[in-house]
């Protein structure tokens, strides 16, 4: 009897979790990634800032990701509403920009990491060779045409069988649990962030001792990316790893009680981790951006 009160309990809260949560960070992160957009395109200094620029194209994603996809997931957690269940076009849609866009989400904020080490570099020839808009605009329609093409084997692999949106077949499954998913959401992301972090607080260093003046709005940013790459790397090394964890336990003959505590344990890292990518606009929030931001609505007031 206590056992099932238990599992009733803990789906309850998994559900609240979703209800609280999960539907207002959906909301907030919209409105984030359309206050982003709408400074980055009134203020024309931004432009010049190659950092930002990597940052906008995060909120683009995220803007993206957060309706097409945290959504369905939520209304198919949190109230029983599994859209991509319903049609295997449907279903293989979800899973490819379930991966494109997370993933991409994911790097940007490494490649404005990659931005910072550049500039703080006290090579002239490497910051003027790297740190330019050519180069990020490249970098951007790069990054995401990379990913669209590495994940398009998720448009075969999955399919809708018995209305579950699945992976059936057994080797294209273990790759992508074991592989695919931990190299490229954890292992490769935790090693560009240590090592650009590394890089920055020497270059940082050298650049104090030689007295070199830096901009303010840089320094600003940077302290806030700094902040963002740390809790990318925590939040979204447990979310990756937790599809190796599935695939292992996949055959495992699972108590209803330990079915209900991983799926609040997922809820929770999927929470955390989405966190991160909402919290863009909130976080680089900077005198320059207040300003901005303040006029904007000064201007639909009006």
């Amino acid at each position: 009897m206590s056992s099932v009160i238990d599992v009733q309990t803990i789906s309850t809260i998994t559900r609240w979790l979703n209800y609280v949560l999960a539907i207002p960070m959906i909301i907030f992160g919209m409105i984030g990634s359309i206050l982003t957009v709408l400074v980055f395109a009134r203020r024309r200094t931004l432009w010049n800032y190659p950092t930002i620029t990597y940052l906008l194209a995060g909120s683009i994603i995220t803007a993206i990701h957060l309706p097409t996809i945290y959504l369905l997931v939520v209304l198919a957690d949190g109230f029983g509403i599994v859209l991509f269940n319903y049609n295997d076009i449907i279903c293989r849609l979800f899973n490819y920009f379930l991966y494109v866009t997370t993933v991409s989400a994911i790097y940007f904020p490494c490649l404005a990491a990659f931005d910072q080490y550049v500039c703080t570099c006290p090579n002239a020839a490497f910051r003027n060779r790297w740190h330019n808009m050519k180069v990020v605009r490249l970098a951007i329609c790069g990054t995401i045409l990379f990913w669209s093409i590495l994940f398009l084997p998720i448009l075969i692999i999955y399919q809708l069988v018995n209305n579950s949106c699945s992976i059936t077949n057994y080797s294209p499954r273990v790759l992508k649990n074991y592989v695919v998913t931990p190299l490229f959401f954890t292992i490769i992301p935790i090693i560009l962030i240590i090592f650009f972090l590394r890089s920055m607080i020497r270059n940082i260093r050298l650049l104090k001792l030689n007295n070199y003046q830096q901009d303010r709005f840089e320094r600003q940013i940077r302290r806030m990316l700094f902040v963002q790459l740390i809790i990318l790397a925590v939040s979204g090394f447990p979310f990756a790893l937790e599809s190796a964890y599935l695939e292992a336990t996949s055959t495992i003959q699972e108590t209803r009680l330990r079915k209900a505590v991983e799926n609040l344990v997922l809820q929770v890292l999927r929470f955390f981790f989405h966190v991160n990518l909402v919290g863009t606009f909130y976080l680089y929030i900077s005198s320059e951006v207040r300003k901005t931001v303040r006029q904007l609505f000064m201007r639909f007031r009006d």
